[in-house]
């Protein structure tokens, strides 16, 4: 096929812009952060936004009932979903529902099945955000990193589709997952195309250099180095709980972990409160 040709091999920018029927789900976002930065906004203009999209809204809803989010209660409406949750959770209520919408098929060329996905991109947010949680780095943006660290998965799988050749990508393990056979197929990797797909739809600068450099976060800008450690770090825990066969090592690289803001003394305390929060997730905020 003419992408394993070098010179006929796409970036990681051009196979974003070829991709069709991406969803309109993550244009809310930007809407939505837009308003919660605004003075005078108020949670009817809120919902107002989210209700756009139905699939979604009842998504936010559904969610906003977990304990996860909303400490079990039941809500019927955006509004007591956006009430429930506050100004400044919705973001990342509105975060988690749009990521489910992402992940929603399984992925052909990796062998992982859409609850697979959806597990990893879970396991990864919770630890970003607990990471961020004892750092001055925004917790919703390392949080909505980790949800969107996998993203670029989904562009190489559809890229993959199109080829007549049968193709199977297998994970070489924390740290570099699945980057090295996508290098050697594409001279790109997963982390590369997720960034590329956020930047078209108009993420902030600081989670797509977290996805970019999440394999690789020495070499990231020095202003969202410390995000990129964050998310590098959150990678371990996310493969700890959910490629439990997977061979990682004992702990994430220690300069990460130290730029991440976390000491080995504190990793088994932490570890354990990120688990537990990853397992209320994944019972509550399934799929479907």
């Amino acid at each position: 096929m003419l992408s394993s040709i070098s010179f006929f091999r796409p970036t990681p920018e051009s196979l974003v812009r070829r991709l069709e029927d991406l969803p309109p789900a993550p244009r809310v976002l930007h809407t939505l952060q837009r308003l919660i930065a605004a003075p005078n906004t108020t949670i009817e203009k809120i919902a107002e936004i989210v209700q756009l999209e139905p699939g979604l809204s009842a998504r936010v809803v559904r969610m906003a009932s977990s304990v996860h989010f909303g400490r079990g209660a039941h809500v019927d409406t955006i509004m007591e979903a956006i009430q429930r949750v506050g100004m400044m959770g919705v973001h990342e209520l509105v975060s988690f529902a749009v990521a489910s919408q992402l992940v929603g098929r399984p992925l052909a060329v990796y062998q992982l099945d859409a609850q697979s996905l959806w597990h990893r991109a879970v396991a990864c947010a919770i630890a970003a955000a607990s990471l961020a949680e004892h750092s001055d780095i925004d917790r919703s943006d390392a949080y909505t990193a980790g949800l969107m660290h996998g993203l670029g998965l989904l562009v190489i799988d559809r890229h993959a589709a199109k080829d007549r050749k049968p193709r199977y990508i297998a994970s070489a393990g924390y740290p570099l997952d699945f980057a090295p056979a996508e290098r050697e197929w594409l001279d790109f990797s997963h982390a590369e195309a997720g960034a590329a797909l956020l930047e078209l739809w108009g993420f902030s600068e600081a989670v797509n250099a977290a996805v970019k450099y999440q394999l690789t976060p020495e070499a990231s800008p020095a202003e969202h180095r410390k995000l990129c450690m964050i998310v590098a770090t959150a990678r371990w825990a996310r493969s700890l709980f959910c490629v439990p066969d997977e061979k990682i090592p004992e702990l994430p690289s220690p300069v990460w972990m130290e730029e991440a803001g976390v000491e080995i003394s504190d990793f088994g305390w932490w570890l354990s409160q990120v688990h537990i929060r990853y397992q209320i997730a994944c019972d509550e905020l399934r799929l479907g």
